[in-house]
């Protein structure tokens, strides 16, 4: 079991069972969201996550909703569209022990030049065959 929260508290909530997919994200969207390079997220079934106190808004980026406390403007979850038995979780809004270390850096075709990887995970260009791409 894992709480998050945003940065004022007002959006607090509680994930029951275990993030996978742990990654670094260099896209657009991701940078703009997250408001640096890269963004480290992780994956949860949409089932395990109670919110316990919300005060957000939501923004449909086109391929998801991008869920932010409406206090504070932390970035809090992603709900897919296209799979939407999954959420994405920035990782920075955890809080505890139990965080998943990313595995891997996605969309690198997009890293700014300002962004050097130089910690040996696997990159790839776009997102690899058969990974979950939530």
């Amino acid at each position: 079991m894992i709480d998050g929260s945003c940065l004022c508290g007002a959006t607090r909530f509680h994930l029951r069972g275990e993030l996978t997919s742990a990654r670094y994200c260099h896209c657009e969207n991701c940078r703009k969201f997250s408001g640096t390079s890269p963004a480290a997220w992780a994956m949860a079934n949409s089932s395990d996550l109670e919110v316990r106190s919300a005060s957000t808004t939501k923004y449909n980026s086109g391929r998801g909703i991008r869920t932010f406390c409406r206090q504070c403007g932390s970035p809090v979850w992603f709900e897919s569209i296209e799979f939407p038995e999954i959420i994405g979780i920035p990782l920075g809004v955890l809080e505890g022990e139990a965080i998943p270390a990313p595995e891997v850096h996605l969309w690198v075709s997009s890293n700014p030049a300002w962004c050097v990887i130089e910690d040996g995970l696997p990159a790839y260009e776009t997102i690899p065959p058969g990974m979950d791409v939530s």
